[in-house]
């Protein structure tokens, strides 16, 4: 079974596209987008398991400078 969540990011004291090349560099990361809204980045992942998704969010794409607030959102479907 694979997992995949759209997540959203606000990027805080870097620039928008410095972060998306860093998240991009990330091997569980899909697609991501720079996007307009509450939110400065869409990212679409895809895992293996909730601990994989954790690890991502907790400690990657927070590890990366600039990440700020971010809301994980996991498909019920993805056909």
């Amino acid at each position: 079974m694979v997992l995949t969540a759209f997540i959203l990011v606000k990027v805080e004291g870097m620039t928008n596209r410095e972060v998306l090349e860093q998240i991009m560099a990330l091997n569980e990361t899909e697609e991501a987008y720079i996007i307009f809204g509450a939110f400065d980045i869409i990212i679409k992942a895809l895992f293996k398991s909730n601990e994989d998704m954790s690890a991502y969010v907790v400690e990657k794409l927070r590890g990366i400078d600039g990440v700020g607030e971010t809301q994980t959102n996991v498909c019920a479907t993805c056909d």
